[in-house]
C-alpha cells in the first residue's frame, strides 16, 4: 500500500509542476466543448446549496455542461454513459434495471447491493437521498440530463447524513432551447425510447418539462424493464425581489426483472444467463413513484432567504428468492438558509427538517405475487432535524479561509409491527465540521479541505439480520468520515484542468453478507483507508476538436478487524475515460474510451473481477435548411465497439461466489430528433 501511495505523490507532484509552468491559467471546469465556459467563474455551486460559486470553491468539484451535439448523439440510457470522464465518480451499469446502477466516490458507497449508498443525489433541486440515506436512481432519466455538479469529497456539512459526496443534476434546459423537442430511437435487445421535450415562456411564467417512455428486453435473460418518465417546472418572479420555482416528476416502472448475478465460470461461458431461482420466483420489481419540490428566494437589504419543501410518495412490489416486499413510502423535507451579504465576510446559518414513514410488508413468494405468510409487518419512520452555519472570510486579495458544521439528530423508530414485542428505536446524532482554504488569483485555485461526514444504516439495512424478526438492530452503528484533500483547477483559453490527492479514513465500516436465502445483514468491522489522486483535463483545439480526459487512482483497504489488510471490494485502483469529439460543419462524431482495472468482489479478497477496456462510437448530423423553425439530427451509436466480454459490476459478498454481473456485448441505438424554435 505504501508503494502505491509513493507512486500517487509522485504523479501528482509532476503533473502539479506540468501545470504551474502553463503560461496562461483561468477557471478550470471541464466543460463541453460547444459550451460558453466564460461564464464559469460566477456559477454558483447548486451541489453545495450555498453562495459558493465555481471559481472560489475551496474544496474538489467537477461541472459539467452538455452541449447540443452531445445531447443529441448521446441518447445516454444510464448514468454512466455520462460520468466516464468525470474524477472521483464510479457509476457501473448493472444491465439490471431492478437494482439500478451501482455508484461510488472515492470508494464510499461500496456497499450497496441495490440503489445508492454514502452520496447524495439531488435532481432539479429535489434531493432523491431521504432522512435514512437511501437513494433511488431510478428517477433519473439521463438522456435529459444537461447538467451535472460533483462534490467529490464529504459534504456532511452541507446535506447531513449519507453526504460522502453529492452528485447533483439538472434537466433544466437554456432559455434560447428549442421549444419543442422530440427524439425517438431503437436498438438493440429490443430497446425503444420515445421522448418530447417542452421550453416556454408564458407570459413572465417559465415553463419546461418532458415525458419518455423506455422500454428493453436487457442484454441478459429475465432482465427486462419498462419505465414512463416526467417532469414538468414552472418559475416566476413573485415581486421585484422574490422569484418561485415549483417542479412536480413521475416515474412508473410496471416492469423491471431481476437475473441475479453469476459466478465467474458462469459470467465467462453463459453471460446472458440469469441466476435459475430468480427466474423461477419471477424476482424483479415494480413501483410508482412521484415528487413534488417547491422552493422561494428573496432577496432582502440584508441578505438572501432561500426556502424549499419537497415531498415523495413511492409504492414498491419487490419479489425476490426469499419472498416478496412491498413497501409504501411518504418522505420530505423543508430546508431553509439566510446568506448575510452586509458584513465584511460570507456567513450562512441554514434549518433542515426531514421525515420518511415506510409501510414495509414482507410476504412469502408464490409465482412471483405476494403470499398469505407475513414474514414481517411494520411501520418504520425516521426524523432528522439539522442546524448549520458556514463562515467564508478574506484574508487578503488573494487568500481566504472558510469553515462550517451542521448538527444532525436522527430518530429511527418502529410504532407499528406484526410482532408488538419487537418494536423499537435508534438515535443518532452527528455533527459534522469542515475547514477550507483557497488560493486564488489570475483565475487559478488552489485550496486544502478538511470535511467530514457520517452515514447511518438505512430502514432497510436496520431491519435485516441474521436471526429475522421486526424492529431495529441494536447492534450496528453509523459509518463516520474524515477527509484531508489538496489541489489545483485553472483554465487556460483552450486547455481546463481539475488535479485533486486525497486521504479518508471512515470508521465503524458496514460490511454487507448475503444469506443463503438471498437476504442480506450488515455488521460493523473496523475502519478503511483510502488515498487516491483525481485528475480531469479538457482541451478544445481551434478546428473543431474536443478531448476530456479523466484519469482516477485509489488505494482502499480494511484497517482492523476480520478483513485487516484486505482491499475494499467494488472499488477499481486504476481507472481512466476520455472522450474525443469532432464537429466538421454540421456532423458531430465521439469517441468514448475506458478502462477500469481489477478489483476484488469480496471483503476476503478470494475472488476478483478482471480489467476491462471498451471502446464507443456515436455520430449525429444537424441537417441544415428542411424547416424555416426547425432542425433534423438523424444519429447513430454503438456500444462496445470491439465487442469485449467483461463484468460491468459485482454483487459484494454475494453467497455462493455469485459475485459477477455481465456487461451488454456489441450494441447499438439509431433514431432521430426533431427540434421546433
Amino acid at each position: 500500500m505504501h508503494s502505491s501511495i509513493r507512486i500517487t505523490n509522485r504523479i501528482v507532484c509532476l503533473i502539479f509542476l506540468i501545470i504551474l509552468a502553463s503560461p496562461y491559467v483561468s477557471v478550470a471546469q471541464i466543460v463541453s466543448s460547444d459550451t460558453l465556459s466564460a461564464e464559469l467563474e460566477e456559477i454558483r455551486v447548486e451541489a453545495a446549496h450555498s453562495s459558493i460559486t465555481i471559481g472560489k470553491a475551496p474544496m474538489a468539484l467537477s461541472y459539467l455542461i452538455r452541449g447540443s451535439g452531445d445531447l443529441a448523439s448521446r441518447p445516454a440510457a444510464t448514468m454512466d454513459e455520462l460520468t466516464h470522464t468525470i474524477p472521483g465518480i464510479f457509476i457501473s451499469n448493472r444491465e439490471n434495471y431492478a437494482l439500478g446502477e451501482r455508484l461510488t466516490i472515492r470508494g464510499l458507497g461500496w456497499r450497496t447491493q441495490f440503489g445508492v449508498r454514502g452520496t447524495q443525489v439531488i435532481l432539479d433541486n429535489i434531493p432523491l437521498t431521504v432522512a435514512d440515506g437511501q437513494t433511488i436512481m431510478n428517477m433519473i432519466d439521463p438522456s435529459m440530463v444537461q447538467r451535472i455538479e460533483l462534490l467529490r469529497g464529504p459534504a456532511a456539512t452541507f446535506w447531513g447524513n449519507s453526504s460522502g459526496g453529492v452528485l447533483a443534476l439538472s434537466t433544466k434546459p437554456p432559455a434560447d432551447a428549442p421549444s419543442v423537442r422530440y427524439r425517438g430511437y431503437g436498438g438493440s435487445f429490443s430497446t425503444i425510447k420515445q421522448e418530447l421535450e417542452l421550453n416556454s415562456t408564458i407570459g413572465n411564467t417559465r415553463v419546461y418539462g418532458y415525458g419518455t417512455y423506455f422500454e428493453t428486453n436487457g442484454y441478459r435473460n429475465h432482465s427486462a424493464a419498462r419505465l414512463y418518465r416526467g417532469s414538468l417546472g414552472f418559475e416566476r418572479p413573485i415581486s421585484d425581489n422574490g422569484n418561485f420555482t415549483l417542479r412536480v416528476a413521475y416515474t412508473g416502472m410496471p416492469k423491471a426483472q431481476h437475473p441475479g448475478s453469476l459466478t465467474k465460470e458462469d459470467a465467462e461461458d453463459t453471460p446472458r444467463n440469469a441466476t435459475p431461482n430468480f427466474v423461477e420466483n419471477k424476482a424483479g420489481k415494480q413501483f410508482d413513484q412521484a415528487m413534488i419540490g417547491t422552493s422561494y428566494i428573496h432577496q432582502f437589504s440584508s441578505g438572501i432567504l432561500d426556502v424549499s419543501a419537497h415531498g415523495t410518495y413511492r409504492d414498491l412490489q419487490n419479489p425476490l428468492t426469499f419472498g416478496v416486499v412491498n413497501l409504501e413510502r411518504y418522505a420530505g423535507g423543508i430546508r431553509s438558509t439566510y446568506q448575510f451579504n452586509t458584513l465584511p465576510f460570507d456567513f450562512q446559518i441554514g434549518a433542515e427538517m426531514k421525515i420518511q414513514n415506510d409501510d414495509r410488508l414482507e410476504t412469502n413468494n408464490v409465482n412471483g405475487e405476494s403470499g398469505n405468510e407475513i414474514t414481517l409487518q411494520q411501520e418504520e419512520q425516521v426524523f432528522n432535524r439539522a442546524l448549520s452555519t458556514r463562515v467564508s472570510i478574506p484574508l487578503s486579495e488573494v487568500f481566504s479561509v472558510s469553515a462550517g458544521a451542521r448538527a444532525d439528530w436522527l430518530d429511527f423508530e418502529t410504532p407499528k409491527s406484526l410482532d408488538d414485542d419487537q418494536t423499537g428505536s435508534r438515535t443518532f446524532f452527528a455533527i459534522n465540521p469542515s475547514i477550507g482554504l483557497l488560493y486564488y488569483q489570475n483565475n487559478t485555485s488552489l485550496y486544502a479541505n478538511l470535511s467530514t461526514s457520517f452515514e447511518s444504516p438505512t430502514t432497510t439495512e436496520l431491519v435485516n439480520r441474521p436471526e429475522g424478526g421486526a424492529g431495529f438492530n441494536q447492534s450496528i452503528e453509523p459509518e463516520k468520515t474524515i477527509s484531508l484533500e489538496s489541489g489545483i483547477r485553472g483554465r487556460t483559453p483552450r486547455l481546463s484542468y481539475d488535479v485533486a490527492m486525497y486521504g479518508m479514513r471512515v470508521d465503524n465500516i458496514l460490511v454487507p453478507s448475503e444469506l443463503p436465502n438471498g437476504a442480506v445483514y450488515y455488521q460493523n468491522e473496523g475502519q478503511t483507508i483510502h488515498y487516491g489522486t483525481e485528475m480531469g483535463l479538457a482541451y478544445n483545439s481551434n478546428k473543431n476538436i474536443g478531448v476530456r480526459l479523466m484519469l482516477n487512482l485509489l488505494t482502499a483497504t480494511f484497517d482492523g478487524g476480520e478483513y485487516d489488510g484486505n482491499q475494499l471490494p467494488g472499488v477499481a485502483p486504476f481507472r481512466a475515460g476520455v472522450t474525443l469529439n469532432y464537429t466538421p460543419g454540421d456532423h458531430h462524431f465521439s469517441i468514448d474510451s475506458e478502462w477500469v482495472s481489477k478489483y476484488y468482489a469480496d471483503s476476503g479478497n478470494t475472488s476478483s473481477n478482471s480489467g476491462y477496456g471498451l471502446f464507443h462510437f456515436r455520430w449525429t448530423l444537424q441537417v441544415p435548411q428542411v424547416f424555416e423553425s426547425g432542425t433534423i439530427r438523424p444519429f447513430i451509436a454503438v456500444n462496445n465497439i470491439l465487442n469485449t466480454r467483461y463484468n460491468s459490476s459485482v454483487f459484494v459478498n454475494a453467497f455462493g461466489s455469485r459475485y459477477f454481473e455481465p456487461g451488454s456485448s456489441r450494441n447499438f441505438r439509431a433514431g432521430i430528433q426533431l427540434s421546433f424554435n
